[in-house]
């Protein structure tokens, strides 16, 4: 727990809390604007092919989730880079490799606390961004069709594995960034793996639980992997 603490301390959580409440804005934003957007195309033509994830709840939320993946990702990327990267390849990391505690378990912790930050608050802002969504529609009469009887314990799921996608990444792009000793190369890296990947979760909206799981199945392993290739490494660093 005094281990735990001082990470936190170190970390520094207010100054980010700020960067977050600004994604959460941001998202909403978006996500009210996917509403009118909806609107505009059935007003005019009815609804389009190119506006078919607007017409559902379901495409809503995957639209939404694969943008806060996009930003959660990289927001992880940032404050792994900050814990580890920063730390062990700056000037005080002769002070940090000194430390009386195992290498492996002080490495476990910034992890799990970089982890354990992200899926909270991925999976906080994902929620109300949705629900908030849900009473603007009511509020200005704008209805897309809902396609799920069970949309609520979906937007659960799917928030929560979103959170845990987003670390996974910022766990594995830190860990590349580590090797060139680079917290830019960490962060640029999870840029990319974000273009690549928050696609794949509007594959498919109407089995978007599903999907996000496969994939939080495959980066959680990919992860696991790589945070023991980082582990290896740093316990050979010398002091």
């Amino acid at each position: 727990m005094n281990l735990c603490r001082l990470e936190l301390m170190k970390i520094r959580l207010s100054t980010y809390l700020w960067a977050i409440l600004g994604v959460f804005a941001s998202l909403l934003a978006i996500g009210i604007m996917f509403l009118f957007i909806f609107q505009m195309e059935a007003g005019e033509n009815g609804t389009s092919a190119e506006a078919e994830l607007f017409a559902n709840w379901n495409g809503l939320l995957a639209l939404t989730t694969a943008l806060a993946f996009s930003c959660f990702s990289i927001m992880s990327a940032v404050i792994a880079s900050k814990v580890i990267i920063s730390e062990y390849c700056g000037r005080n990391a002769v002070v940090l490799l000194s430390y009386p505690v195992s290498r492996k378990t002080m490495l476990g912790i910034k992890c799990l606390i970089v982890s354990g930050i992200t899926t909270v608050f991925a999976f906080i802002s994902n929620t109300l961004v949705i629900g908030i969504m849900y009473i603007s529609a009511h509020i200005f009469e704008i209805m897309p069709q809902m396609n799920t009887e069970h949309f609520l314990s979906t937007v659960l799921i799917s928030s929560f594995l979103m959170g845990i996608l987003s670390s996974a990444v910022g766990i594995i792009s830190t860990a590349l960034g580590w090797k060139k000793r680079s917290a830019v190369t960490a962060i640029v890296c999870s840029l990319i793996m974000v273009c690549i990947f928050a696609n794949c979760i509007t594959v498919s909206p109407g089995n978007i639980v599903w999907v996000m799981l496969a994939m939080g199945v495959i980066f959680v392993m990919a992860a696991n992997i790589v945070y023991r290739i980082l582990t290896n490494g740093i316990e050979k660093m010398e002091v």
